[in-house]
Protein backbone atom coordinates (compact mmCIF):
# COMPACT_ATOMS: atom_id res chain seq x y z
CA UNK A 1 0.00 0.00 0.00
CA UNK A 2 0.97 3.34 -0.51
CA UNK A 3 1.13 4.66 3.05
CA UNK A 4 3.68 2.24 3.76
CA UNK A 5 7.04 3.89 4.31
CA UNK A 6 9.04 1.10 4.03
CA UNK A 7 8.28 -2.18 2.31
CA UNK A 8 10.68 -5.55 1.51
CA UNK A 9 9.96 -8.95 0.79
CA UNK A 10 12.88 -11.18 0.01
CA UNK A 11 10.62 -13.69 -2.17
CA UNK A 12 12.92 -15.33 -5.17
CA UNK A 13 16.55 -14.05 -3.27
CA UNK A 14 17.43 -17.87 -2.14
CA UNK A 15 21.05 -17.93 -2.03
CA UNK A 16 23.11 -20.52 -4.28
CA UNK A 17 24.00 -22.42 -1.22
CA UNK A 18 20.25 -22.24 0.34
CA UNK A 19 18.98 -23.62 -3.76
CA UNK A 20 20.76 -27.25 -3.27
CA UNK A 21 19.52 -30.28 -1.92
CA UNK A 22 17.56 -33.10 -1.78
CA UNK A 23 13.73 -33.41 -2.90
CA UNK A 24 11.24 -34.26 -5.57
CA UNK A 25 7.53 -33.17 -7.09
CA UNK A 26 4.75 -35.91 -5.43
CA UNK A 27 2.74 -35.80 -8.50
CA UNK A 28 5.27 -36.50 -11.25
CA UNK A 29 5.10 -32.98 -12.22
CA UNK A 30 0.96 -32.61 -12.78
CA UNK A 31 0.87 -30.74 -9.65
CA UNK A 32 3.97 -28.26 -10.24
CA UNK A 33 3.29 -26.93 -6.34
CA UNK A 34 3.44 -30.35 -4.73
CA UNK A 35 7.27 -30.10 -4.50
CA UNK A 36 9.68 -30.68 -1.27
CA UNK A 37 13.21 -29.67 -1.32
CA UNK A 38 15.70 -30.22 2.12
CA UNK A 39 17.90 -27.57 1.41
CA UNK A 40 21.93 -26.69 2.30
CA UNK A 41 22.51 -23.92 4.23
CA UNK A 42 20.78 -21.90 7.00
CA UNK A 43 17.46 -20.00 7.67
CA UNK A 44 19.57 -16.74 5.82
CA UNK A 45 19.72 -18.66 2.48
CA UNK A 46 15.86 -18.85 2.07
CA UNK A 47 13.67 -15.69 1.44
CA UNK A 48 12.33 -15.72 4.90
CA UNK A 49 14.86 -15.73 6.60
CA UNK A 50 16.24 -12.58 4.70
CA UNK A 51 12.82 -11.11 5.72
CA UNK A 52 12.86 -12.05 9.05
CA UNK A 53 16.53 -10.02 9.40
CA UNK A 54 15.28 -7.15 7.83
CA UNK A 55 11.94 -6.96 10.26
CA UNK A 56 14.68 -6.99 13.15
CA UNK A 57 16.46 -4.56 11.62
CA UNK A 58 13.01 -2.29 11.69
CA UNK A 59 12.19 -3.00 15.48
CA UNK A 60 16.19 -1.59 16.29
CA UNK A 61 15.49 1.18 14.24
CA UNK A 62 12.17 2.13 15.45
CA UNK A 63 11.80 1.11 18.87
CA UNK A 64 11.50 4.31 20.62
CA UNK A 65 8.86 5.51 18.19
CA UNK A 66 5.33 4.06 17.64
CA UNK A 67 5.37 1.78 15.08
CA UNK A 68 3.03 -0.74 13.10
CA UNK A 69 4.64 -4.03 11.29
CA UNK A 70 3.03 -6.11 9.02
CA UNK A 71 5.44 -8.83 8.83
CA UNK A 72 4.16 -12.26 6.10
CA UNK A 73 6.35 -15.54 6.30
CA UNK A 74 5.79 -17.66 3.36
CA UNK A 75 6.35 -20.88 4.49
CA UNK A 76 4.69 -23.45 5.01
CA UNK A 77 2.96 -22.66 1.95
CA UNK A 78 4.00 -24.39 -1.01
CA UNK A 79 6.58 -25.92 -2.50
CA UNK A 80 7.96 -26.81 0.59
CA UNK A 81 11.42 -26.08 0.88
CA UNK A 82 13.54 -25.54 4.10
CA UNK A 83 16.89 -25.82 5.19
CA UNK A 84 17.84 -29.51 6.23
CA UNK A 85 17.72 -28.93 9.70
CA UNK A 86 14.37 -28.77 10.12
CA UNK A 87 13.48 -31.91 8.33
CA UNK A 88 15.73 -33.69 10.24
CA UNK A 89 13.28 -32.99 13.43
CA UNK A 90 10.96 -35.01 11.79
CA UNK A 91 12.17 -38.90 11.06
CA UNK A 92 11.89 -40.43 7.39
CA UNK A 93 9.08 -42.65 7.56
CA UNK A 94 7.61 -41.97 11.33
CA UNK A 95 5.33 -38.85 10.34
CA UNK A 96 1.71 -40.32 11.42
CA UNK A 97 -1.23 -39.79 8.61
CA UNK A 98 -4.91 -38.50 9.06
CA UNK A 99 -7.28 -41.19 11.08
CA UNK A 100 -10.62 -41.19 8.52
CA UNK A 101 -13.06 -43.01 10.11
CA UNK A 102 -14.76 -46.30 8.13
CA UNK A 103 -18.09 -45.02 9.16
CA UNK A 104 -17.80 -41.87 7.53
CA UNK A 105 -21.00 -40.29 5.57
CA UNK A 106 -21.02 -40.23 1.65
CA UNK A 107 -19.23 -36.53 0.73
CA UNK A 108 -20.98 -33.96 -0.59
CA UNK A 109 -19.57 -33.68 -4.20
CA UNK A 110 -18.42 -30.38 -4.10
CA UNK A 111 -16.94 -30.23 -0.48
CA UNK A 112 -13.28 -31.32 -2.17
CA UNK A 113 -12.55 -29.67 -5.35
CA UNK A 114 -12.06 -32.37 -8.38
CA UNK A 115 -8.97 -33.06 -8.26
CA UNK A 116 -8.01 -36.82 -8.27
CA UNK A 117 -4.35 -36.67 -8.11
CA UNK A 118 -3.97 -36.65 -4.56
CA UNK A 119 -5.68 -39.54 -4.54
CA UNK A 120 -3.03 -41.87 -5.64
CA UNK A 121 -1.00 -40.95 -3.31
CA UNK A 122 0.89 -43.67 -1.72
CA UNK A 123 1.43 -43.77 2.22
CA UNK A 124 5.12 -43.24 1.41
CA UNK A 125 4.35 -40.18 -0.60
CA UNK A 126 1.55 -39.14 2.12
CA UNK A 127 4.22 -38.76 5.07
CA UNK A 128 6.59 -37.18 2.69
CA UNK A 129 4.23 -34.46 2.44
CA UNK A 130 3.19 -34.08 5.28
CA UNK A 131 7.08 -34.27 6.66
CA UNK A 132 7.97 -31.92 4.17
CA UNK A 133 4.79 -29.56 5.57
CA UNK A 134 6.22 -29.82 8.71
CA UNK A 135 9.61 -28.98 8.10
CA UNK A 136 8.45 -26.12 6.92
CA UNK A 137 6.35 -25.15 9.64
CA UNK A 138 9.15 -25.28 12.24
CA UNK A 139 11.18 -23.34 9.70
CA UNK A 140 8.52 -20.48 9.84
CA UNK A 141 8.37 -21.07 13.80
CA UNK A 142 11.80 -20.26 14.24
CA UNK A 143 11.26 -17.37 11.87
CA UNK A 144 8.68 -16.20 14.56
CA UNK A 145 10.77 -16.56 17.55
CA UNK A 146 13.60 -14.49 16.27
CA UNK A 147 11.25 -11.77 16.26
CA UNK A 148 9.56 -12.09 19.49
CA UNK A 149 13.45 -12.91 20.87
CA UNK A 150 14.00 -9.38 19.64
CA UNK A 151 10.79 -8.00 21.56
CA UNK A 152 12.64 -9.51 24.58
CA UNK A 153 15.74 -7.59 23.76
CA UNK A 154 14.24 -4.67 22.99
CA UNK A 155 11.94 -4.82 25.89
CA UNK A 156 9.28 -4.09 24.00
CA UNK A 157 6.32 -6.19 25.11
CA UNK A 158 4.81 -4.03 28.03
CA UNK A 159 4.09 -1.33 25.11
CA UNK A 160 3.56 -3.40 21.51
CA UNK A 161 0.33 -5.45 20.84
CA UNK A 162 1.70 -8.48 18.78
CA UNK A 163 -0.69 -10.67 16.26
CA UNK A 164 0.56 -13.88 15.58
CA UNK A 165 -2.14 -15.67 12.60
CA UNK A 166 -2.64 -17.60 9.42
CA UNK A 167 -4.90 -16.97 6.36
CA UNK A 168 -6.46 -20.36 6.56
CA UNK A 169 -5.52 -23.31 7.49
CA UNK A 170 -4.92 -26.44 5.53
CA UNK A 171 -5.89 -30.81 5.19
CA UNK A 172 -2.85 -32.54 5.32
CA UNK A 173 -4.21 -35.55 4.54
CA UNK A 174 -7.83 -35.24 6.52
CA UNK A 175 -10.87 -35.94 4.10
CA UNK A 176 -8.76 -37.35 1.44
CA UNK A 177 -7.38 -33.77 0.67
CA UNK A 178 -4.12 -32.22 0.35
CA UNK A 179 -4.70 -28.11 0.06
CA UNK A 180 -6.76 -25.73 0.94
CA UNK A 181 -9.81 -23.75 -0.48
CA UNK A 182 -12.71 -26.08 1.82
CA UNK A 183 -15.16 -24.72 4.12
CA UNK A 184 -14.68 -27.81 6.62
CA UNK A 185 -12.75 -26.83 9.99
CA UNK A 186 -9.29 -28.05 8.72
CA UNK A 187 -9.21 -24.97 6.48
CA UNK A 188 -11.79 -22.73 7.37
CA UNK A 189 -10.37 -22.47 11.00
CA UNK A 190 -6.79 -20.52 11.16
CA UNK A 191 -3.55 -20.14 13.92
CA UNK A 192 -4.57 -17.17 16.02
CA UNK A 193 -2.62 -15.61 18.97
CA UNK A 194 -2.82 -12.56 20.23
CA UNK A 195 -0.25 -10.69 23.27
CA UNK A 196 -1.60 -7.31 24.43
CA UNK A 197 -0.38 -5.60 27.66
CA UNK A 198 -2.50 -5.15 30.40
CA UNK A 199 -5.25 -7.21 29.11
CA UNK A 200 -6.39 -9.56 31.95
CA UNK A 201 -6.56 -13.14 29.71
CA UNK A 202 -2.96 -13.23 28.23
CA UNK A 203 -1.69 -16.82 28.29
CA UNK A 204 -4.81 -18.71 28.52
CA UNK A 205 -6.26 -20.86 25.29
CA UNK A 206 -10.11 -19.56 24.27
CA UNK A 207 -13.02 -21.21 22.44
CA UNK A 208 -14.27 -17.47 21.85
CA UNK A 209 -15.47 -17.49 17.93
CA UNK A 210 -13.66 -14.26 16.17
CA UNK A 211 -12.99 -13.31 12.60
CA UNK A 212 -10.61 -11.84 10.43
CA UNK A 213 -12.88 -8.44 10.23
CA UNK A 214 -12.46 -8.29 13.93
CA UNK A 215 -8.45 -7.61 13.85
CA UNK A 216 -8.81 -4.03 13.10
CA UNK A 217 -11.51 -3.17 15.18
CA UNK A 218 -9.18 -4.40 17.78
CA UNK A 219 -6.26 -2.73 16.96
CA UNK A 220 -7.83 0.39 16.95
CA UNK A 221 -9.41 -0.19 20.04
CA UNK A 222 -6.42 -0.96 22.20
CA UNK A 223 -4.45 1.90 20.34
CA UNK A 224 -6.83 3.96 21.60
CA UNK A 225 -7.53 5.43 17.54
CA UNK A 226 -11.02 6.66 16.19
CA UNK A 227 -11.84 4.47 13.09
CA UNK A 228 -12.26 6.31 10.16
CA UNK A 229 -15.75 4.37 8.75
CA UNK A 230 -18.36 2.30 10.25
CA UNK A 231 -16.51 -0.67 10.73
CA UNK A 232 -18.11 -4.94 9.90
CA UNK A 233 -15.97 -6.17 12.60
CA UNK A 234 -16.23 -6.15 16.54
CA UNK A 235 -13.47 -5.82 18.91
CA UNK A 236 -12.46 -8.89 20.74
CA UNK A 237 -11.34 -6.77 23.72
CA UNK A 238 -13.91 -8.81 25.61
CA UNK A 239 -12.41 -12.05 24.95
CA UNK A 240 -8.91 -11.09 25.62
CA UNK A 241 -10.05 -10.18 29.22
CA UNK A 242 -11.80 -13.00 29.41
CA UNK A 243 -11.28 -16.11 27.63
CA UNK A 244 -14.30 -17.79 28.81
CA UNK A 245 -16.16 -15.00 26.71
CA UNK A 246 -17.84 -16.86 24.38
CA UNK A 247 -17.68 -14.06 21.40
CA UNK A 248 -19.19 -14.03 18.65
CA UNK A 249 -22.71 -16.69 17.60
CA UNK A 250 -21.22 -17.51 14.80
CA UNK A 251 -18.80 -17.00 12.19
CA UNK A 252 -18.63 -17.49 8.38
CA UNK A 253 -16.89 -18.77 5.46
CA UNK A 254 -17.11 -19.07 1.76
CA UNK A 255 -15.28 -20.69 -1.04
CA UNK A 256 -16.16 -21.32 -4.72
CA UNK A 257 -16.28 -24.16 -7.16
CA UNK A 258 -16.35 -22.26 -10.61
CA UNK A 259 -19.60 -20.53 -10.66
CA UNK A 260 -20.93 -22.38 -7.55
CA UNK A 261 -20.35 -20.78 -3.96
CA UNK A 262 -20.31 -23.29 -0.68
CA UNK A 263 -21.11 -20.98 2.21
CA UNK A 264 -21.18 -21.99 5.56
CA UNK A 265 -21.60 -20.71 9.71
CA UNK A 266 -19.33 -21.90 12.37
CA UNK A 267 -21.41 -21.55 16.20
CA UNK A 268 -19.75 -23.03 19.60
CA UNK A 269 -21.65 -26.38 18.68
CA UNK A 270 -22.49 -26.64 15.36
CA UNK A 271 -21.05 -26.38 11.55
CA UNK A 272 -23.52 -25.61 8.90
CA UNK A 273 -22.95 -26.17 4.94
CA UNK A 274 -25.18 -24.77 1.75
CA UNK A 275 -23.47 -25.98 -2.06
CA UNK A 276 -25.44 -23.75 -4.10
CA UNK A 277 -28.77 -21.78 -3.82
CA UNK A 278 -30.36 -23.39 -0.90
CA UNK A 279 -28.12 -25.91 -0.84
CA UNK A 280 -29.34 -27.48 -4.28
CA UNK A 281 -25.91 -28.99 -4.97
CA UNK A 282 -25.81 -30.38 -1.51
CA UNK A 283 -25.85 -29.31 2.09
CA UNK A 284 -23.78 -30.59 5.41
CA UNK A 285 -24.32 -30.07 9.10
CA UNK A 286 -22.41 -31.22 11.51
CA UNK A 287 -21.87 -31.68 15.35
CA UNK A 288 -18.89 -30.11 17.01
CA UNK A 289 -19.59 -31.75 20.37
CA UNK A 290 -19.50 -35.34 18.95
CA UNK A 291 -17.51 -35.20 15.91
CA UNK A 292 -14.73 -32.51 15.91
CA UNK A 293 -13.08 -34.06 12.39
CA UNK A 294 -17.04 -32.98 10.36
CA UNK A 295 -16.95 -37.00 9.28
CA UNK A 296 -20.80 -37.38 9.82
CA UNK A 297 -23.11 -35.69 7.64
CA UNK A 298 -26.57 -34.56 9.79
CA UNK A 299 -28.42 -32.51 7.53
CA UNK A 300 -30.90 -35.43 6.71
CA UNK A 301 -31.56 -36.80 9.98
CA UNK A 302 -34.98 -35.08 10.81
CA UNK A 303 -34.39 -35.32 14.05
CA UNK A 304 -31.80 -32.14 13.93
CA UNK A 305 -34.48 -30.41 11.58
CA UNK A 306 -35.35 -27.44 14.13
CA UNK A 307 -31.62 -26.74 14.13
CA UNK A 308 -30.63 -27.00 10.57
CA UNK A 309 -33.32 -24.49 10.07
CA UNK A 310 -32.17 -22.12 12.49
CA UNK A 311 -28.84 -22.13 10.91
CA UNK A 312 -30.14 -21.65 7.84
CA UNK A 313 -31.75 -18.28 9.17
CA UNK A 314 -28.42 -17.57 10.20
CA UNK A 315 -26.25 -17.99 7.24
CA UNK A 316 -29.09 -16.35 4.58
CA UNK A 317 -28.87 -13.19 7.14
CA UNK A 318 -25.21 -13.34 6.91
CA UNK A 319 -24.29 -13.83 3.70
CA UNK A 320 -28.11 -12.50 1.61
CA UNK A 321 -28.54 -13.41 -1.84
CA UNK A 322 -26.97 -15.97 -3.03
CA UNK A 323 -24.76 -15.35 -6.30
CA UNK A 324 -23.54 -18.34 -7.89
CA UNK A 325 -25.52 -20.57 -10.01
Amino acid sequence: PRSWEFFFDALGQTSKLGQRGEGRNLTGGKIPWATWKSTEGDDIDQPDGITNQAVIKVLEDNKDKPFFIGYGIHKPHDPFIAPKKYFDLYPEGKTKLADEPSDRSKRVKLAIPNSRDFAKFTDKERREFKRAYQACTSFADAQVGKVLDTLDRLELWDNTIVILMGDHGYHLGEHDWWNKVTVFEDCARAPMMVWVPGAAGMGNETQGIMEFVDLYPTLVDFADLKAPHKLSGKSIRPILNNPKNPGKKAAFTQVNRGDKVGRSVRTARWRYTEWGKDGQYGVELYDHNKDSGEYHNLAKNPEYAKILSGLKKQLDQSFGEYKGQ
